[in-house]
């Protein structure tokens, strides 16, 4: 009973995490420190009602893990703060099926559970950004133009690959180069449509004043020659906002990120009724 209590929990704090996602591009630190504490408490009393301490150490192991994971890709500039504190949070939650789960649902867990939730995590990451993309251009549609000119090179390489699976005699094989034939011939196009997005769509002049933690900051900040932000940081600090505001900076240009939010709640109820999509 208790499992589903803290699946419940999960699933509700993040419908809210996901609607703060949309709301203000800011996930509250408290959701994902609450979430931590939770699974802490639930390991640690599971591990002492049953003399085990692999609980614990499971749940630490998990948190450790997606935290490691999700640094990655905030230092790589993919992700903000808040989405690697949640994403700590559910390694440290879910380092195992919740079994009571398996009363309702036939999961297909061929895989460790934390690696099946970093690759469903990819995938609806993938598509869910996808399709945001798509709205963003709609609603954008009037500022916004692109130019697709063929790449020689990229279609030279892809039909060479269409080729290639003309001498594969397994059916794998011959969708395995038809598949990469159609990633490098749409390769060109799809950067150029990021590109086009991140520059008439996510970058934005703010007033410094409106700063948060962790904000994406697309420009060096000086004062009286003074360097006091570099843009290649992953993130702009507390400290370096309270700098900002006691030099006076009046607008930065910062890239503002997708609520990403909503792929982690999608991917983790995915992930208990479905488990791993691969077999």
């Amino acid at each position: 009973m208790i499992d589903l209590i803290v699946v419940i929990i999960s699933l509700l704090w993040l419908i809210y995490a996901s609607y703060q996602d949309f709301k203000t591009r800011e996930v509250p630190d408290w959701i994902s420190y609450s979430l931590i504490i939770i699974a802490s408490a639930f390991y640690l009393i599971k591990s002492f009602a049953l003399k085990d301490s692999g609980f614990i150490l499971q749940s630490s192991f998990g948190l450790l893990i997606f935290y490691l994971t999700g640094s990655l890709m905030y230092y790589t500039r993919q992700w903000g703060g808040g989405d690697v504190k949640l994403l700590s949070a559910l390694g440290a939650l879910f380092p195992v099926y919740p079994k009571e789960l398996l009363n309702y649902f036939n999961p297909n867990l061929n895989l460790p559970f934390l690696l099946i939730l970093i690759l469903n995590l990819v995938i609806f990451g993938a598509l869910y950004s996808l399709i945001f993309s798509f709205y963003l251009v709609l609603k954008n549609r009037k500022k916004i133009k692109f130019s697709f000119k063929i790449n020689k090179i990229y279609s030279i390489i892809a039909i060479l690959f269409v080729i290639i699976q003309f001498f594969s005699y397994d059916l794998i094989s011959k969708l395995l180069f038809l598949f990469l034939a159609l990633i490098i011939l749409i390769y060109p196009y799809l950067k150029n449509y990021i590109r086009v997005i991140e520059d008439k769509i996510m970058k934005k002049r703010i007033p410094a004043s409106e700063l948060t933690e962790g904000d994406w900051i697309l420009e060096n900040i000086y004062y009286k020659e003074k360097l006091i932000y570099n843009k290649n940081n992953p993130g702009v600090s507390n400290n370096e906002i309270k700098l900002f505001h006691k030099y006076r900076i009046k607008n930065v240009l910062i890239k503002e990120g997708l609520p990403f939010i909503p792929s982690f709640l999608l991917s983790l109820i995915f992930s208990f009724i479905f488990g791993s999509l691969f077999t």
